[in-house]
């Protein structure tokens, strides 16, 4: 039931033809990890610095490290996307700060559209149009205004890691039919994104995914700390693992929070989404779910045997006549995955 994702065979063919060129190849563990630890040197110190393209170092940090694991959670939220008809009749993309295409790359798999990328630094454009040949129907520009936006009714704004550097959404956005958001999992841009969802709903968006409701945010509106994230399995290739070792981060699991929001009003669902890990407790385990603007749980009492683990993310169904406790449905059968 756990959602399971790896570095397509593609990619990797594409990274180590760019890895050549620098005169390393995915084997070269020790170099590799030196780069992305120089990054990730650069982003602590430099929180708000522009990345470093022109280095190097950072170069083969994004291709053989960040464009792997941004890849896998850009490819759940896609997935999440596609369960609901996320992406049908749109036909334009324009990825802001769109870095190493990582977004387009991943839509690009499942999504035949045209692709406008929005990067100010020339040197991604250069590694994509070299390395990665597989990706078709692609322009690049340096900036965009809503003159740029040709049929705004049929197109995607997509934001990947790219919104927490602004305070909003650029104002052509806003003008598009689809928003496809997705930032870091923390704390900070959690809740920042679900202050946004709030706006774009005043603004005549509905959401389409992770809620399957539009009611205020209850992560939001009922606690100061709580944060809307999903959570991925990462299955990474011998030769990552090998670069890992070197490198005081681990990444079997993965985690990103996301938006998916149209003009147009998806089908309505009955369904709950799991949005919280299992927390283990005397007596009882609970996972926190979103179907509403309550803060729910749902319960296993331990004196009911029944022991379930419902993976984070995944929508379920829930059944009528549970007893409520207080902000817990108490279980007393096993819960239906959908």
């Amino acid at each position: 039931m756990q959602r399971h994702f790896t570095v397509p065979a593609n990619f990797e063919e594409a990274i180590a033809k760019a890895l050549a060129d620098y005169k390393l190849s995915l084997n070269d563990s020790k170099e590799l990890a030196k780069c992305v630890l120089a990054l990730s040197d650069f982003f602590i110190t430099q929180p708000d610095g522009q990345t470093p393209w022109h280095e190097t170092w950072a170069q083969v940090a994004y291709l053989c490290y960040y464009l792997p694991l941004n890849a896998a959670r850009l490819r759940a939220v896609i997935g999440e996307g596609e369960k609901r008809g996320f992406f049908q009749g749109l036909e334009d993309v324009y990825d802001f700060g769109a870095g190493l295409a990582t977004a387009s790359l991943s839509l690009s798999e499942s999504q035949n559209l045209k692709y406008t990328l929005i990067e100010r630094a020339t040197e991604p454009q250069r590694l994509i149009e070299k390395y990665f040949s597989f990706f078709k129907s692609q322009e690049w520009i340096r900036a965009i205004g809503s003159s740029q936006i040709k049929n705004p009714k049929k197109s995607l704004a997509l934001f990947s890691y790219s919104l927490t550097e602004l305070s909003d959404l650029p104002s052509w956005a806003y003008e598009c039919e689809a928003l496809m958001i997705a930032e870091p999992s923390t704390q900070q841009d959690g809740r920042k994104l679900m202050e946004l969802r709030a706006k774009l709903l005043e603004k005549g968006f509905h959401v389409w995914a992770p809620c399957t409701h539009e009611g205020p945010c209850p992560l939001l509106t009922q606690s100061k700390t709580d944060w809307c994230h999903d959570r991925i399995h990462f299955d990474a290739p011998k030769w990552f693992l090998s670069m890992e070792e070197q490198l005081p981060m681990k990444n079997r699991t993965l985690t990103t929070s996301y938006l998916l929001m149209r003009k147009s009003k998806p089908e309505a669902i009955a369904a709950a989404r799991v949005v919280g890990d299992t927390l283990k407790e005397k007596g009882k385990d609970r996972q926190m779910i979103c179907r509403g603007s309550d803060r729910e749980f749902l319960a296993w009492m331990h004196k009911f045997k029944i022991q379930q683990e419902i993976p984070r993310g995944t929508l379920i169904e829930i059944p009528e006549g549970l007893q409520k406790v207080s902000n817990e449905l108490r279980v007393q059968q096993e819960i239906n995955i959908l």
